[in-house]
């Protein structure tokens, strides 16, 4: 059975508040794509995003994309809990055009990349969360 699919039976079989204890070998980090098509926001910042996240492919993260380009905004809710971050994306309100470096242990959005953002700024942005989430898992935290 795979790994996403345990996870979403326990999902249903435990209570909402469980739901930050049930990662089954999955990276504490998260970072999470809003975009969509018709997004001008999203043509700067995804070809830029991509190319520094393929300098972090062995970094411990995880890269989940959320399309809202053809409204399935209760698929995209679905998914989003079923990888630990509803929290974060219940407070896009439907935005796109950014990434949030999200803890997935405990919600916390640790940064939010928009097309503002350099290479550097990226990089930064990434190096800084992923240093978070080592400092938090070295305290027990």
């Amino acid at each position: 059975m795979g790994r996403r699919l345990l996870a979403a039976l326990f999902l249903i079989l435990l209570p909402a508040s469980a739901e930050a204890g049930i990662r089954i070998d999955e990276p504490r980090l998260v970072a999470a794509l809003f975009r969509s098509n018709w997004c001008g926001p999203c043509k700067v910042l995804e070809p830029r995003y991509e190319a520094v996240m393929a300098d972090y492919a062995a970094a411990p993260l995880e890269r989940v994309r959320f399309d809202s380009s053809f409204g399935r905004r209760g698929a995209l809710a679905q998914r989003a809990r079923e990888e630990g971050v509803s929290q974060a994306y219940e407070a896009t309100a439907g935005s796109t055009g950014f990434v949030l470096l999200i803890d997935r242990d405990t919600g916390d959005v640790l940064a939010r990349i928009s097309m503002a953002y350099s290479d550097a700024d990226i990089r930064g942005a990434l190096d800084h969360a992923l240093q978070v989430i080592a400092d938090r898992e070295a305290f027990g935290l």
